[in-house]
């Protein structure tokens, strides 16, 4: 895969804010709505959903020469997902948060199964923090 490419997409679309930080939507204006924000337990993503939609073609293109697509398909985690895509775990955070946003996947944390965060940190911390999947073109 191409991560410089991707990660040029998850810099235009993305921005990571570390817990406890106030999240500011910084390009938002009056338009607050055109952005989505996905708790990943470790941070929360900003993703602006017009920018993202922009970038939709060019990031199914990047998933679909996956290295791996039988296990994109199947969910990886973060920690997965972030050495088979040549990145770092906070841009494979981005980028999950990112495909949520466009609808290619969902994410799966202790959260989403109901869990406190305290719980739900420590299950992330062994891998549960996934996608829900993604089907390539079938999407």
């Amino acid at each position: 895969m191409k991560a410089n490419n991707l990660y040029e997409i998850l810099q235009e679309t993305t921005q990571a804010y570390r817990k406890g930080e106030p999240v500011e939507h910084k390009r938002a204006g009056t338009q607050k709505n055109n952005f989505e924000k996905i708790d990943m337990i470790f941070v929360d993503i900003v993703v602006d959903k017009k920018r993202a939609e922009s970038y939709r073609a060019a990031i199914t293109r990047l998933l679909d020469n996956y290295p791996q697509p039988e296990r994109l398909a199947g969910g990886p985690s973060y920690i997965e997902l972030a050495p088979n895509l040549e990145m770092e775990q906070e841009a494979a955070l981005r980028l999950m948060a990112l495909g949520k946003t466009l609808e290619l996947w969902e994410i799966v944390s202790g959260k989403t199964l109901g869990f406190d965060d305290a719980n739900s940190r420590e299950l992330a911390e062994h891998g549960i923090l996934m996608i829900s999947g993604y089907r390539g073109k079938q999407a």
